[in-house]
């Protein structure tokens, strides 16, 4: 029987707000959450995220363990071939980059923000889409709006084709083919101080993770 091998590239999008984050951060009050669950998947991919940026020293150890088995552009995961467009140069760029950050403050993980989160899983998965907006037209500040009380000023993440929440987030702190690294940046941003997150199938990819970060705190869950 014929051995048939899948290509699978994992694919990332980051909301970057660098541009404006200085003037909103004065206006980012706290937010009032009425309450929110968080899946046992989705408190994984925060904590993973979390101990990224609270130990960025360690996780480099994590990312060099991680691609141990690259050759060139490929290496397997699972029983899948990823192929990656810069391979090599980017993880070696990143683990660099992770031995110069300093750490900085774990996030709270929000209820309300996760719901948000998963809102754009519920409506992204089952059509396979991509992107950053929902119906509407509707971005990550907007989804948030709709879970809590205040004016939410937030940047998101998004990770396609990768299920395990480690895989995730090397994922995007490697940022693989994107020059300005936004994801990397975002999930060390120290200027955040609130982070959802939700996990679910997607259809065309397999898999997607939605990281929600917030300048605002949230109160309430």
């Amino acid at each position: 029987m014929q051995n048939w091998k899948r290509n699978l590239g994992a694919w990332a999008l980051a909301g970057v707000m660098a541009l404006w984050a200085g003037p909103v951060l004065a206006q980012a009050g706290p937010l009032q959450c009425g309450g929110g669950a968080i899946s046992a998947q989705a408190r994984v991919l925060a904590d993973e995220v979390n101990l990224a940026r609270t130990d960025p020293n360690g996780y480099a150890a994590l990312v060099e363990a991680y691609f141990a088995g690259l050759q060139g552009k490929r290496y397997k995961l699972g029983n899948v071939t990823m192929v990656m467009q810069e391979g090599r140069p980017a993880v070696t760029e990143a683990v660099r980059a992770l031995k110069r950050q300093k750490p900085v403050p774990a996030l709270d993980v929000s209820g309300c923000l996760s719901a948000a989160a998963q809102d754009h899983v519920a409506h992204q998965g089952p059509r396979g889409g991509f992107g950053h907006v929902g119906p509407g037209g509707q971005g990550p500040s907007d989804r948030v709006a709709r879970h809590v009380r205040g004016r939410p000023y937030c940047g998101e993440n998004i990770s396609y084709g990768i299920a395990d929440p480690r895989g995730v987030v090397i994922q995007l702190i490697v940022d693989d083919g994107v020059p300005g690294r936004g994801h990397r940046k975002n999930i060390f941003d120290p200027r955040f101080r609130s982070l959802g997150t939700a996990t679910g199938p997607h259809a065309k990819l397999r898999n997607m993770a939605v990281q929600v970060f917030c300048f605002n705190q949230v109160t309430g869950g």
